[in-house]
């Protein structure tokens, strides 16, 4: 195995010497040519070999945001040297979130910025560990992680299974009352991954009374440095000025030599790679400008910032000076993940249920405490690190200075995932350790324990979705408006009155153009608009596995009627639209015409979008977007176990319906904050699937206007990273709706308002006279039976110029929502309320 691993690291160190440059050759070989020399300071000064790579940092998507708010939190309440490692923090919480559910789930995948589905976080899991598995003689690295749980719990298979196969972690059952044994056990295992380094991570066996579950990370790293940057006879005493006033003689090392070196203005300091042998892990160092600017580093460092300097950094030559450094670090992590956002697995409140075979009326697992020790030795060789868990443009041709004599930040990442292994601060060189403060217990977990206060979120936590999630927040906005409006059944497709509001804006300006804007939290940059909604609807037009999505745009427009050449190429390239030209003189003909597209769309489902008399030779656009979606279950109810019972309808009580049946392995949970609980019933495509909604009071809302409200609230990945495999007795009844909106009201609720006065600014459309719109409709029908679901919508934009006229049981037996969802993107296609069986809408 080891060989086989070897090899991989061969390849690997091959592909990064073949890697294509991003700089210019002529630049490089100036650079080769260089020879500086500093005549006032003995030094080591080596030029690149000539088979040298180029660095070209990591391109694929970043999973440190966690890592640097959880450093920046422990930064603003600790003045001393710091040492964390967030990946052995995130190995240990991802554990606890694979049997986590409810709030709980969503808080860690949350504040951890997981991606948006347990399938994703585990690939990504894997990918990290296999890299930092992998062997090279260039330096040492091991990970391990081991779960202990106490031989009184009972295990669920399914959650051992998933450890061990995604994780490499394995699950040990034991007698955790032996407390005297299991600190033996623990402590030998962490110093033998930590090399003798951590001799121990629990020093307090009492610390372990009681304890039912115990999650131990551990990391080790000792890297040499790519080059002999640092020569021993080159090191000297000097002075490390931890504040104005204040310094202390330290050792520094120093070189003048060939760096990765950048500067930032927004952080105000100075950026340095130093890369370890092995053309893999690298040490970065920022320095502030000030002797003081480590506090501002602190507050505005994040990275997003760092990722553009890295990609801005250039081949210079460098005098560095940097001290040798060597200290411990201890970590009591509860306080500040309770700051970022994860709470719930410290209180009572926790659902662990995936771990453990418990009921919801038995006591909980809970997390004590999270206990981090950490150590670093950074010297001329290079550097040795360990933890255990229990996370300017330069272009000068004469040499830059990196003098760290003052307090800095560093880190140390795997370049080919972009995975931070430590993170540091360094205020005093010559500081032995640390601790953020006293533990309470090892990272233990107990059922039963008294519920801890929650602490406020700090206002720089990084939860914001990324923009395409920001997109999708329309769909809630614009459903709960509309159920706002309209009582009884509802069904209607955001997705369709979204493409038709995106196409819209293309041609809209100024006051116009902006509401739409704000409503759809689109970006500023309109090609990222066109980008997020190209990527959004090309997925929209699919057939696989008997499950069917198909959409369509079409501009209709009176005859003669000049169509602005970009907004008509616009239309066909972003939106797969086209327009076509009709005669609205001829009022019952254009209907027709429109009407018969409508149909021969949405398969005959929607049988039209315009009502007989509603144009006339005013009328000068119409706006059509149309989505059909047919689905097939992934795993279909059986007919012979249908049956006919009660379903609750308010104010009324008891009303016979049909319901379908089945006892099947669904995503399901409980979501603590919508007090709902929530079931993913997946079609045959397998990318999309129905997500229904059931209140567990529906006294207190009867007709659903909280649950709409408070789902505006969550982003549909993190409601769905909330749900776990469960076999579930599902019970739904078979339904038919059909709606006929006017979405004018909802979207003028939304902050929607130019576009339907005379005011509207659509002069990106036509030159022929200003326009504004007269109604924007929408019919919707969806069909739900043992097989699967039938749905389609079509939205129509009405626009005239400004002279005319203006094992669970999950029994949905009493009102609930559902929602068709394309998990690719957490866009929903499809939304609705069902309130009253067999109620015509």
């Amino acid at each position: 195995m080891k060989l086989i691993e070897i090899l991989g690291c061969i390849l690997f160190l091959w592909s990064v010497l073949l890697v294509p440059t991003t700089k210019s050759a002529v630049m490089q070989r100036q650079q080769k040519d260089l020879n500086v020399t500093n005549p006032t300071m003995k030094t080591n000064v080596s030029t690149y070999d000539d088979d040298d790579e180029d660095f070209v940092p990591y391109q694929g998507e970043r999973f440190n945001v966690f890592d640097w708010m959880l450093f920046k939190t422990i930064g603003k309440k600790y003045s001393g040297n710091i040492l964390l490692s967030p990946i052995s923090v995130k190995m240990a919480l991802v554990l606890l979130y694979e049997g986590a559910q409810d709030q709980t789930a969503h808080e860690l995948a949350g504040v951890m910025q997981l991606p948006a589905s347990r399938s994703a976080t585990r690939d990504k899991f894997s990918e990290i560990l296999q890299s930092l598995r992998m062997i090279c003689p260039q330096y040492e690295l091991d990970i391990g992680t081991r779960l202990y749980v106490d031989t009184t719990v009972s295990t669920r298979q399914r959650y051992a299974a998933i450890v061990e196969t995604f994780y490499g972690v394995n699950l040990i059952n034991t007698n955790l009352s032996d407390t005297r044994l299991l600190t033996e056990e623990v402590n030998a295992w962490v110093k033998n991954v930590t090399h003798g380094n951590i001799g121990k991570l629990i020093e307090d066996e009492n610390n372990l009374k009681d304890s039912v579950m115990l999650v131990v990370n551990a990391l080790f790293f000792k890297g040499t440095w790519r080059r002999q940057y640092f020569l021993a006879k080159n090191t000297y005493m000097g002075k490390f000025y931890s504040g104005t006033n204040n310094s202390v003689d330290v050792p520094f090392m120093t070189t003048i030599n060939r760096f990765y070196y950048s500067e930032s203005p927004e952080l105000d300091a100075k950026i340095l790679r130093i890369p370890y042998d092995g053309h893999k892990f690298a040490m970065y160092l920022i320095l502030p400008y000030t002797l003081n600017g480590v506090d501002h580093l602190l507050t505005k460092i994040n990275p997003f910032i760092l990722t553009r300097h890295v990609w801005l950094m250039q081949d210079i030559p460098v005098e560095v000076i940097i001290p040798k450094f060597k200290f411990d670090f201890t970590s009591h992590l509860e306080p500040s993940l309770r700051e970022l956002g994860i709470r719930d697995i410290f209180d009572d409140t926790a659902t662990l249920t995936g771990i453990a075979k418990t009921k919801r009326v038995s006591r909980h697992l809970i997390v004590s405490d999270v206990l981090q020790k950490t150590g670093i030795e950074v010297n001329e060789n290079g550097t040795t690190a360990y933890a255990a868990t229990g996370i300017q443009i330069g272009n000068k041709i004469t040499y830059q200075t990196f003098h760290a004599n003052h307090p800095f930040v560093f880190y140390i990442e795997d370049e080919s995932t972009g995975t931070i292994l430590y993170i540091g601060k360094i205020t005093n060189p010559l500081q032995q350790e640390g601790s953020t403060g006293n533990a309470k217990m090892d990272f233990t977990s107990h059922f039963g324990q008294e519920t801890r206060p929650s602490l406020p979120v700090t206002s720089d936590i990084l939860l914001i979705p990324h923009g395409e999630e920001r997109y999708n927040f329309f769909n809630i906005d614009l459903f709960q408006a509309v159920n706002k409006e309209i009582e009884g059944n509802v069904i209607m497709s955001p997705t369709s009155a979204k493409l038709a509001l995106t196409t819209l804006a293309e041609g809209a300006k100024g006051q116009t153009r902006q509401e739409i804007q704000a409503a759809l939290r689109m970006p500023e940059d309109l090609q990222e608009i066109r980008t997020i909604a190209r990527r959004t609807f090309a997925s929209l037009k699919t057939f696989k596995n008997g499950t069917e999505i198909d959409v369509a745009t079409r501009l209709w427009t009176k005859n003669g009627l000049k169509i602005m050449n970009n907004y008509n190429t616009v239309l066909k390239h972003y939106y797969d639209g086209d327009i076509q030209s009709l005669n609205f003189t001829n009022g019952y003909t254009a209907e027709e015409t429109i009407n018969n597209w409508v149909r021969a769309v949405t398969r005959n489902n929607v049988k039209s979008i315009l009502e007989p008399g509603s144009l006339n030779a005013d009328t000068t656009l119409i706006l059509t977007s149309a989505l059909y979606f047919k689905g097939r279950w992934q795993k279909s109810f059986n007919k012979n176990a249908g049956f006919t019972d009660c379903f609750y309808v308010p104010k009324i009580g008891c009303q016979n319906t049909i319901f379908m049946a089945t006892t099947a392995e669904y995503s399901y949970g409980h979501i603590a904050s919508l007090n709902a609980d929530a079931i993913k019933i997946p079609y045959t495509d397998g990318k999309t699937a129905m997500i229904v909604l059931l209140p567990n009071n529906h006294d207190l809302d009867p007709y659903l206007q909280i649950l709409s409200k408070d789902l505006s609230y969550i982003p549909m990945s993190a409601l769905l990273a909330n749900l776990y495999i469960s076999e579930v007795n599902l019970i739904l009844p078979k339904f038919s709706i059909e709606s006929k909106l006017d979405l004018r009201s909802a979207l003028e609720h939304l902050g929607v308002h130019s576009i339907f006065e005379m005011t509207a600014d659509l002069s990106g459309i036509t030159e022929d006279g200003p326009l504004y719109v007269k109604s924007i409709l929408q019919n919707a029908k969806i069909e739900v039976d043992e097989e699967g679901t039938v749905a389609a919508a079509v939205t129509g934009l009405s626009i005239v110029p400004l002279i005319g006229s203006s094992t669970e049981n999950f029994r949905a037996n009493r009102p609930f929502l559902f929602a068709i969802v394309d998990l690719q993107t957490n866009t929903t296609l499809f939304a609705g309320r069902y309130i009253r069986p067999n109620l015509s809408n």
